[in-house]
């Protein structure tokens, strides 16, 4: 939905309109996401094994996704709760929400604005602050329960974007430089990034699809 509203922005939609049609897509997503979810789980056996609790199974670490991990995780936690757990689970929230009350804060600070803008110094600090002293609720838990070489690629598309952004800023005409003041979601490297997650997705699907196929070929 976000890359939907960069692109639509852009083209000039009736964004009511595509809302409509982003609500019957999600609608029908959630259906076929069932559907398909059944349909691989017949045909690949491991996928029904709790990943979580055996991660150790033989077949089983090319299906992992971090993200499940997350909320299977975060679920046995809450139904299964534990004095430790719940304990830190309050700890994380109250963390968190500190730390973006304290964001919000600096950041929103007129003095702090020009500060951070106007000097290499203050951008530096700008930058220290982001990725070291408050970064992110998400990015921190993030960094946590993902594995380093997939937060490497992040990190490496991260820096690679802020440097597209700045080399922009500095040798295009003032019109193309407009373009970098519009909102981080609707960016030229934010589309490019949308793009090569959408573009990922479908390949993995399409090897899962032919893999599917050929499981299916070969039991008949």
């Amino acid at each position: 939905m976000q890359q939907d509203r960069s692109t639509g922005w852009r083209l000039g939609t009736n964004r009511v309109v595509q809302f409509r049609y982003q609500v019957v897509g999600i609608a029908m997503g959630a259906v076929l996401a069932v559907a398909l979810a059944k349909l691989f789980m017949h045909s690949y056996p491991v996928l029904r094994i709790d990943q979580f609790s055996n991660p150790h199974v033989e077949g089983a670490q090319k299906w992992q996704s971090a993200m499940t991990f997350k909320l299977v995780g975060a679920l046995k936690g809450i139904t299964n709760p534990k004095p430790e757990v719940m304990k830190a689970l309050r700890l994380g929230i109250t963390i968190g929400l500190l730390i973006e009350i304290a964001r919000k804060l600096i950041k929103n600070n007129a003095a702090y604005k020009r500060f951070s803008q106007a000097s290499f110094p203050g951008k530096t600090f700008d930058f220290v602050l982001d990725a070291v002293l408050l970064c992110s609720p998400y990015a921190s838990s993030f960094g946590g329960f993902v594995e380093l070489p997939a937060v490497l690629w992040w990190t490496a598309g991260g820096i690679g974007g802020s440097l597209y952004e700045q080399a922009t800023k500095k040798f295009t005409t003032p019109k193309r430089v407009a373009e970098g003041e519009l909102p981080a979601d609707m960016s030229t490297t934010s589309l490019v990034g949308g793009g090569l997650i959408a573009g990922d997705s479908l390949a993995a699907l399409t090897i899962g699809l032919i893999g599917l196929v050929g499981t299916l070929f070969s039991k008949k």
